[in-house]
């Protein structure tokens, strides 16, 4: 989800009010970029569109590695971060993170090469931010306000799916996409057009199918429907009529996930979507937070597997990170017993991958790794020996 200024058209004020309460200070990140002046004479009459591109993909690229409760504000000459949990050096060091990354991201772009960010870390009162940024607050609100892109006008993608056990992509997830990036659209998982959006995946994950069986190749489609989809009779039915549609001949290559569940979300619903959506899919998966403590009344309702996401910042932050994969590991345990498959997709390098490999995580998804596909590719044998050896060279690169 992309925690930025247009995001479900909150009221920013608001929200910031929200992260100050009980607060003193805020913690606030504000990346700056340098170097446009020369950029600006190189394009001359074309900066206009280049500038345009360099602001969506940095939105795009840092929205992907903040927190829920952060607020991203989009201003004249770059951004701000507003963190909603991280305050002092631990703020400080993610922002200096993302601008390192970014830049990096920037000088692997022939187009984008001269541009460069710079992050600036600061904890004001609320007083003093309301005075330095109120005007860029105000600004970005009267954007919220234009008017929605159709559902119907986004592109689709396919996220690739490692399987680590049989070291091959072989499920791909398909998502929407930003038009204009061609990344995974940052969908607000508060919004209340799931049921839109979940109809419009399946519709169109069943033309891409057919596209591909239509040849030699092979592959197995994943769609994430949404509980709150799922949880009422009115969209329910949208999901079924759309299922009912499928070429039959190509159901055992199709994954169903629930997403949505929240911690703590009440099993007796969970277990009625459960019992609904058997008869609808062969291979039915639940994605859940890293943060539930109830694992194990999932595994027990025997879904085909259950899928973690990693936070954006957990890769980065060494306690975070821990604290993560020592709960996958069990969740990993726990689900073994009851013969359901596990998977992790996040923001991962290599050595996170090889890590939840090496713990018995079946499933990897990490866009880092396996960039999203615009088309529905055939299955491909990825070997672990490829990630272990990503693994030693960035280690080598570090040493040098």
């Amino acid at each position: 989800m992309d925690h930025d200024e247009v995001s479900g058209g909150l009221n920013l004020a608001e929200r910031i009010r929200r992260l100050a309460n009980g607060r003193n200070t805020l913690d606030v990140a504000q990346f700056q970029f340098i170097g446009l002046d020369e950029i600006r004479r190189t394009y001359a009459e074309r900066w206009s569109e280049k500038r345009e591109r360099v602001g969506r993909v940095a939105r795009h690229f840092i929205a992907r590695r903040i927190a829920a409760d952060d607020v991203l504000i989009a201003g004249a000459d770059g951004f701000l971060l507003v963190f909603g949990g991280f305050t002092g050096f631990l703020a400080e060091a993610a922002a200096k993170q993302i601008s390192r990354e970014l830049n990096a991201f920037f000088l692997g772009d022939p187009e984008l090469g001269g541009v460069q960010i710079e992050a600036q870390h600061n904890a004001m009162s609320v007083e003093d931010f309301a005075k330095a940024f109120g005007d860029i607050v105000a600004a970005a609100r009267e954007q919220t306000q234009k008017p929605e892109r159709s559902l119907a006008d986004l592109p689709m993608g396919y996220v690739p799916v490692w399987d680590a056990k049989r070291g091959a992509l072989a499920t791909y997830f398909i998502t929407p996409l930003d038009p204009d990036t061609h990344e995974p659209l940052g969908w607000d998982q508060h919004s209340h057009r799931h049921a839109d959006m979940d109809e419009l995946k399946l519709n169109q994950s069943e033309l891409a199918m057919r596209a591909l069986f239509a040849g030699e190749g092979r592959a197995l489609m994943g769609v994430a429907v949404h509980a709150s989809t799922l949880n009422t009779a009115q969209s329910f039915a949208r999901v079924a009529q759309a299922i009912s549609r499928f070429d039959k001949r190509m159901a055992r290559y199709r994954i169903l996930r629930i997403s949505g569940v929240d911690p703590g979300y009440p099993r007796i619903y969970l277990e009625d979507m459960m019992r609904a959506v058997r008869p609808l899919a062969d291979r039915v998966a639940v994605g859940l937070s890293w943060m539930e403590a109830d694992v194990a009344s999932v595994v027990k309702l025997q879904p085909a597997a259950i899928g973690f996401i990693v936070p954006p910042r957990a890769p980065g932050h060494t306690a975070l990170r821990q604290d993560v994969c020592e709960r996958i590991a069990a969740a990993v345990e726990l689900a073994k017993a009851h013969n359901v498959k596990v998977g992790v997709e996040g923001d991962l390098y290599p050595e996170d991958a090889v890590r939840f490999m090496q713990d018995g995580v079946d499933y990897v998804c990490s866009p880092r790794i396996w960039p999203v596909r615009l088309a529905l590719p055939a299955a491909e044998t990825w070997p672990a020996s490829r990630l272990v050896a990503m693994t030693q060279q960035a280690d080598r690169m570090t040493a040098a």
